[in-house]
């Protein structure tokens, strides 16, 4: 059973600014991929694997920035949540009065390379902006005052330009208050972007970049046979179909979570779906070289017999279908349950990462055979 909301999600798409220009002499354009907190070594990875174009400059909690030639290869990052493009950093006080220092370096962005087509003609429509501000350290302002002197700075250097609403604009600016420093950057992916556009969700199912993440963090390989026990909608298995496998097995005992993983996973010769009990899977001893799964917390998704019992008739199956050297990628906030359940199965299990998911903590647990 995998995790995010019921239903089926719509979000509108909103018209992509322009490609950023060429970078200056002596170093590429500065970008902003975001990320859920705990997430941030396993995108850096994926940068370093899949992109050896591209530095990491620097981290932060949900956050890297990146240098790149441009932001074409950064739109592959699938851990990655949004991507920005970075417009300027500076000083900011913390004082009400030290607004007025934000409204002047914002003031000094140029926005016209980033128009959509026919703003910057004088005959055209005005183009729109929004901004939207966060804030963390001791500050006298609020995040909304934070926003407003942005956005005077950047309507007051461009005259032609216009305030948008937050759900209809042209263009879409972050302007991140850390302590004393302020990145202000330009939003580059729409929202459905870390969706992977629309598709049915089961309740408790994971967002697209975190089932990615636990995926990564298995190492997949061409030659894998793989298993999600518990698929859900079948994100796992849509982020497990980006790379070559032998063999993609996934299911569900619920009815309805399966006709939705059935709806969003494209047909794929490797891939096999089926109603399945996780604590008496249906396949021979040793054909599983990898498992990812979103595990049942036991309040998302209430587990009639308990989840103790649950996990341990889980680990004693998982055990038996592993084959030798195989490994699994487990999420859950009920660690201690589950790793009695893998010692009692002759496996071990070693934690990753912590994330921070609806207001809960779950771990991403590595197992290997004991």
């Amino acid at each position: 059973m995998t995790g995010g909301p019921a239903g089926r999600i719509r979000l509108r798409r909103r018209r992509r600014p322009n490609p950023p220009p060429p970078a200056p002499a002596g170093g590429g354009p500065l970008f902003l991929a975001t990320t859920l907190a705990g997430l941030e070594d396993v995108l850096a990875d994926e940068v370093r694997a899949r992109l050896p174009a591209v530095r990491v400059r620097e981290r932060g909690r949900g956050r890297l920035i990146l240098e790149a030639p441009d932001a074409a290869p950064l739109l592959g990052l699938r851990t990655a949540d949004n991507l920005y493009r970075v417009l300027g950093r500076f000083r900011i006080g913390p004082h009400r009065a030290d607004l007025a220092a934000v409204t002047a370096a914002a003031a000094a962005v140029d926005l016209r390379p980033f128009a959509p087509p026919g703003g910057g003609d004088a005959g055209g429509p005005p183009p729109t902006l929004f901004v939207n501000a966060s804030r963390a350290g001791q500050h006298t302002f609020s995040r909304f005052e934070l926003a407003a002197a942005a956005t005077a700075g950047l309507l007051g250097a461009h005259p032609r330009w216009r305030e948008g609403e937050a759900t209809a604009h042209d263009l879409e600016l972050r302007l991140d208050a850390a302590a004393d420093r302020a990145l202000l950057s330009l939003r580059l992916t729409p929202a459905a972007f870390r969706f992977r556009g629309e598709r049915a969700f089961s309740p408790a199912a994971l967002r697209p970049t975190v089932a990615h993440a636990l995926v990564w963090l298995s190492r997949p390989a061409p030659a894998d046979r793989f298993l999600d026990p518990f698929c859900g909608s079948g994100t796992v298995l849509a982020e497990r179909l980006a790379y070559p496998a032998a063999r993609l097995t996934g299911g569900d005992a619920d009815a309805a979570a399966l006709r939705a993983a059935r709806a969003n996973l494209p047909p794929a010769p490797a891939l096999g779906l089926a109603r399945l009990d996780a604590r008496r899977l249906p396949l021979r001893a040793g054909v599983v070289d990898a498992a990812v799964s979103n595990l049942p917390f036991g309040r998302q998704v209430a587990a009639p017999d308990g989840i103790d019992a649950l996990y341990r008739d889980f680990a004693r199956e998982l055990a038996r279908v592993l084959s030798p050297g195989g490994r699994a990628i487990l999420l859950t906030d009920q660690v201690p349950a589950l790793q009695a359940a893998l010692a009692a199965a002759g496996l071990r299990g070693e934690s990753r990462l912590e994330l921070s998911l609806k207001g809960r903590h779950p771990q991403a647990v590595a197992v290997t055979a004991g």
